[in-house]
Formats: C-alpha cells, sequence, structure tokens
C-alpha cells in the first residue's frame, strides 16, 4: 500500500519541476449551491494535466537505478507526462497511442521527443502492445495508474490541497476527483484522509465509462460489459487498477458519473466564470455539482479540474453546441 510518507518522498523528488498550480473560488457556484467551492486547476499544470506529478514520480525513481528509457501507453495526457519526463531526465521513450488520439496530444508528445506507436482503440490492446516493445527494447512499462511511484507523485496534488486547506484553517468536507483508472483520486485520497480523516472521497466518470462507480459499488473490481464513446477521451478505462481499486475502495464514499452534455456544460461555466479552457475529461468533476449528482450545500468542497489538452476548435465546437 502507498503511505504518505511515499507520497512526501515523491514530492521532494518532483517539486523541482511541477507547477504549485493555483485554487480558485467562483462567487457564481458557491452562491447557486449555498456552498464553499474550491477549484484546483490542473490546466495550469507542467504539461497542462495533473499526469506530469506520477510520470516524474516513477521515472525520477528510475533514473536513480540507471534506466535510460521506458516504455508507456496512453490516449494522451499520461504519454505527454512520460514524454516530458522522460526528456527532463534524458531518458528515451516510447509511447503507444491510439491513432485517433486528438492531434494535440500527439503533437506535444513528439515534441517532448518520444516514439509513437500507434493502435486501433477498442480494437487493439495498447497494454499488449506496449508489453511487447518494453520487452523488445528491455525498458520498463511505465503504467498510466497501476504503478506505486505514479500513485504517490499524483499524490502530490493531494499534498497542495491539504496545505492549502490547512493553511487557510478551513476544514475539507468533499473532494470531487476526474477518474479513469484511479491513479489520481487514489493518490490524492491518501494525503486527504491522513489530513482530514472525515472528508468525503468522490471519483467521478463519464456515464459510459464508469467502471469505478460499478466496482466501487459491487465492492469488487468490474470490468464493463459495454463502453461506447464518450469525449472525456482520457478517462476510458474498461476496468479499475489492481493496485488503485483497493486504495479507492478504503478511502472513497462511492462513485459518480455524468453525461456528455452534462460534462460541455461545466466546460461551459468553467470558460465564462472563470476563464478556464479544460478539456472535457478535466470537468466531470464539476460536471457532478451542476448536475446536481451530489450535494454539497453548507460544505467545503474541492473540485479537480485535471487537465487542458483540447484542440481550440474542438473545444470551440463543443462549447457552442
Amino acid at each position: 500500500m502507498v503511505s504518505i510518507d511515499d507520497l512526501n518522498d515523491a514530492y521532494k523528488r518532483i517539486n523541482p519541476y511541477i507547477v504549485k498550480t493555483p485554487i480558485h473560488t467562483s462567487e457564481a457556484l458557491n452562491k447557486k449551491f449555498d456552498s464553499n467551492i474550491f477549484l484546483k486547476d490542473e490546466t495550469k499544470q507542467l504539461t497542462g494535466s495533473f499526469k506530469i506529478r506520477g510520470a516524474l514520480s516513477a521515472l525520477s525513481k528510475l533514473k536513480q537505478n540507471n534506466i535510460d528509457g521506458v516504455v508507456a501507453f496512453s490516449s494522451g495526457n499520461h504519454a505527454q507526462g512520460v514524454s516530458k519526463a522522460a526528456q527532463i531526465f534524458d531518458m528515451e521513450a516510447t509511447i503507444v497511442m491510439p491513432e485517433d488520439a486528438p492531434k494535440n496530444k500527439i503533437e506535444k508528445t513528439k515534441k517532448n521527443g518520444a516514439t509513437i506507436v500507434f493502435y486501433k482503440r477498442h480494437i487493439e490492446s495498447r497494454e499488449e502492445i506496449a508489453i511487447k516493445l518494453a520487452k523488445e527494447l528491455n525498458f520498463p512499462l511505465v503504467k498510466p495508474f497501476d504503478n506505486e511511484d505514479i500513485i504517490a507523485g499524483q499524490g502530490s496534488f493531494g499534498l497542495e490541497v491539504a496545505e492549502f486547506f490547512l493553511s487557510s484553517d478551513l476544514k475539507l468536507d468533499i473532494l470531487l476527483s476526474c477518474t479513469s483508472g484511479g491513479g489520481l483520486v487514489a493518490g490524492t485520497g491518501i494525503a486527504i484522509k491522513h489530513f482530514f480523516p472525515d472528508a468525503l472521497i468522490y471519483p467521478v466518470e463519464p456515464f459510459n465509462c464508469n467502471d469505478t462507480e460499478i466496482s466501487l459499488k459491487n465492492k469488487t473490481r468490474t470490468r464493463l460489459k459495454k463502453r461506447d464513446n464518450t469525449i472525456c477521451d482520457a478517462l476510458e478505462v474498461e476496468i479499475p487498477g489492481e493496485i488503485t481499486f483497493p486504495i479507492n475502495k478504503m478511502n472513497c464514499k462511492k462513485g459518480l458519473s455524468v453525461t456528455d452534455t452534462e460534462v460541455i456544460e461545466a466546460m461551459k461555466f468553467l470558460h465564462q466564470d472563470l476563464g478556464i479552457i479544460a478539456e472535457p475529461s478535466g470537468c466531470v468533476s464539476l460536471a457532478a455539482i451542476l448536475s446536481k449528482k451530489i450535494d454539497v450545500s453548507g460544505k467545503n468542497t474541492l473540485i479537480t479540474i485535471s487537465g487542458g489538452n483540447v484542440d481550440q476548435n474542438y473545444f470551440n465546437k463543443l462549447i457552442s453546441a
């Protein structure tokens, strides 16, 4: 199990490279829901999402052990995180990405110096391809969430949240976290439960990719029987991680899920009220509040805005619909 000490150690390793991202408040949001709502903005993070936290944590450990290259698979944000971390630590990176991944995520991954191997989403297994490449290249496979050093690095997000609330003399009541395989909410949950044991933590997913919500309800890892497409491309996972799920089962109240339409409304709100351009996957937590999937009245609530890697034309198309 990943511990608070692991989080602190990871934070020391990655702190020189990451951005301590801002936490915003919205008068309109607080008034509408009679709540104190805070939004931590990872769109301002290095590489545009929280994923760099875990990537730096994992690759810094590997570099200490004289490993010169890695293999990873990702729809985009982990790809950018790993490729940037590899660039920082002068390592090679080979990334398996879906051929339909957003062009801006592909371009930024290439710009960081990574070699990209494409696969057909929902047809080929990205993990099988990556495992084969790792053996051929004799480099370790750095999974996007099922890796203890990745989880510890993502936990730096939670450490920053805890520091903000403690320094503001505020109690954190509720935290909502954008969720795919569960790495961010697992790492964040470890930090939050250490400092605020009574806080309620909710992973949030797209309605048609809600494996964590179902698994928490069933109290066991459950693979989705059917998975439809979603605009939240970074959150398309069939089953929670083997390492992340036991952590989230212990720390999370329950899972929440939102529709693509509700996500678009959250994107619009962030842009109009706070001037934030967030990708769909980064908006599911706010969407859960706006669509009243959870009652936050009278509570101090932290919302995760997990990333902003979205093509501007696509963003404009979605929010003008």
